[in-house]
């Protein structure tokens, strides 16, 4: 899912020079819309939300990010998952790579004092200028 996110995030930028939320890029979480958003979705084990709102309708241009990471991606545990507790907070962050339209991206968990990557051996593979 977050790979999915991160290739639309790319095609985006590549294409108009701009991240975007969600709805702009296209990225559908998984399970149910929220309140009929579609910033936020919810199933069984997390809670997924869109944190970057952009400037402009939901989009900002790549070069104004600057190259300090901003929140674009979260998932929280609703349950705790082997010893993950609950409320572990996954994150993908982003920020400008550079110059040009490319995006650079950094992946986390917090929020718990455990190792939580045995769940998720990939997602901090994420991370990549």
């Amino acid at each position: 899912m977050t790979s999915t996110y991160v290739k639309l995030q790319d095609a985006f930028a590549s294409e108009s020079g701009a991240v975007g939320n969600w709805a702009n890029i296209g990225y559908i979480a998984p399970g149910a819309k929220n309140g009929g958003s579609a910033e936020s979705y919810s199933t069984t084990v997390f809670d997924y939300d869109n944190k970057f709102t952009g400037a402009n309708q939901g989009t900002t241009m790549v070069n104004a990010l600057g190259s300090s990471f901003v929140d674009a991606w979260e998932a929280k545990a609703k349950t705790a998952l082997n010893d993950c507790p609950i409320n572990s907070v996954w994150h993908v962050k982003i920020a400008a790579a550079g110059t040009g339209a490319t995006v650079k991206y950094q992946a986390s968990i917090d929020g718990t004092g455990v190792e939580c990557s045995s769940l998720t051996a990939n997602f901090k593979n994420i991370s990549h200028e």
